[in-house]
């Protein structure tokens, strides 16, 4: 990630239903996943605290 984020971040997080894929945050972009709450680059299977599902 490009800067420091304040909240327990975990790649390959192993539940599907809560990886960033599904968060509200996450955008798909060229050049792979984007997480607007981080400002950065992340991987679709990571997770965070400021995870929101899209439900």
């Amino acid at each position: 990630m490009s800067h420091e984020i304040e909240a327990d971040y975990k790649e390959n997080w192993h539940n599907y239903d809560s990886q960033c894929q599904n968060c509200s945050s996450y955008q798909l972009a060229d050049s792979g996943g984007f997480c607007t709450e981080a400002q950065s680059q992340v991987p679709d299977n990571a997770h965070c605290d400021f995870f929101q599902s899209l439900d």
